[in-house]
């Protein structure tokens, strides 16, 4: 409910920039930095590489953000279906475009190779921003990562056919070991029955009194 209504305040006050930006990394899963290399292939969304190692060094920024490109694919917010296509159609035809300061982050990666002040940038655009202030307060540890993680929580507990660990850990770019270690604490009594009981489609039984 929160990310909606986050969209829906950016898009009211007319920021289509900042409100293309959280909606890419929160409905693909990406890490903010990957706002600098994403590609539109084949009719499909792809992101690049942003972690920084001495052979991707010599290579050069951009070469390296081409190579072993993954599949990016949405996860919608209910009642919301088909939104993450129309943002991703927004950023590859350029109708809407990245806030400035995001767009002059990402000039610089591709110069140095290091991605970090594309993802700084958009830290400090929401932290700056009084609506996402608002949701800080009242959700106490929220960070602009967190818009990442809602991808992996959605993956798991949104719907009635959750994604399996290893194709949620691809289509976030991490191995399914990274994966457990992250979100693994979603993984409770509770949850077990629930998903068991919707995989059998049965009601879950209550616990046994002993």
């Amino acid at each position: 409910d929160d990310f909606i209504a986050l969209l829906s305040e950016l898009e009211r006050r007319r920021q289509h920039g900042l409100r293309l930006a959280v909606g890419l990394v929160g409905l693909y899963g990406l890490r903010p930095a990957e706002l600098a290399v994403l590609s539109f292939e084949d009719g499909q969304l792809r992101v690049g590489q942003v972690k920084r190692n001495m052979a991707a060094i010599r290579k050069g920024a951009k070469q390296q953000a081409r190579e072993n490109l993954r599949l990016a694919l949405p996860l919608d917010l209910p009642g919301h279906e088909g939104l993450g296509a129309q943002l991703a159609l927004q950023w590859q035809s350029g109708l809407v475009k990245l806030p400035l300061p995001i767009r002059t982050a990402i000039k610089t990666a591709e110069k140095t190779g290091s991605y970090k002040p594309v993802g700084d940038a958009f830290r400090q655009l929401l932290d700056r921003h009084r609506f996402w202030k608002s949701l800080v307060a009242g959700n106490p540890g929220l960070t602009p990562y967190s818009l990442r993680h809602s991808f992996a929580w959605r993956a798991h507990k949104q719907y009635d056919r959750p994604l399996s660990v290893r194709d949620a850990a691809a289509l976030m770019g991490h191995d399914p070991e990274t994966h457990h270690k992250h979100y693994g604490r979603w993984t409770d009594e509770a949850g077990l029955l629930d998903a068991v009981s919707r995989l059998t489609a049965q009601p879950a039984a209550p616990a046994l009194g002993l």
